[in-house]
């Protein structure tokens, strides 16, 4: 299945996405965004309540030709920054795991798609996972989602922090219903 495309109509995201989706937008571009999100017919969100996935996913794929990936990766990027998690994550190996959870908490109705985490062996030093991304969304937003909860969990302990597209793996930008990803840290 390719980018930009809802696995159900009946999927919807809550409020709190597209408010941090349009807070990833430069101060000088937000009100384009939000012109953006009313042509798709999302206009004025609130939090609490939700709409459907399809027209967030429809504005992005407008974002991505208008700009670039680069915006989508951004917008990702402050989505993790500012998430609402479940309690008790305070480490990147918790936050990467719970990943999935958090995206249930604000999405639903029918197929909504997963972030799903596998813990790999440690190698030479560095503490590794690969997270396969079996959703809607396109890779440069996944990219900057999980890049975003790396920086946000980052300490002082952790010097180095690598996000990589497997490669190997299928891709949504050519087909595929999913994207994989593989993360290092320490």
């Amino acid at each position: 299945m390719p980018e930009f495309e809802s696995f159900s109509p009946d999927v919807e995201v809550l409020g709190e996405v597209i408010d941090a989706f349009i807070a990833g937008f430069p101060s000088e571009l937000k009100n384009l965004g939000l012109e953006i999100l009313r042509k798709h017919g999302i206009d004025s969100p609130r939090h609490g309540e939700y709409y459907r996935l399809q027209s967030l996913l429809d504005a992005m794929r407008e974002i991505q030709n208008r700009f670039s990936t680069q915006m989508l990766f951004r917008i990702g990027e402050n989505i993790a920054a500012s998430a609402k998690l479940p309690p008790g994550i305070d480490s990147l190996e918790i936050c990467l795991n719970a990943i999935n959870q958090a995206y249930h908490m604000n999405h639903r109705g029918g197929e909504i798609g997963s972030y799903d985490y596998v813990q790999l062996d440690d190698d030479r030093g560095l503490k590794r996972a690969r997270l396969t991304c079996p959703n809607p969304y396109p890779c440069s937003f996944d990219r900057g989602v999980i890049e975003g909860f790396a920086k946000r969990f980052k300490t002082s302990e952790i010097r180095d922090v690598l996000v990589l597209h497997d490669e190997s793996e299928p891709c949504r930008k050519k087909g595929g219903r999913s994207c994989t990803y593989t993360v290092s840290w320490g």
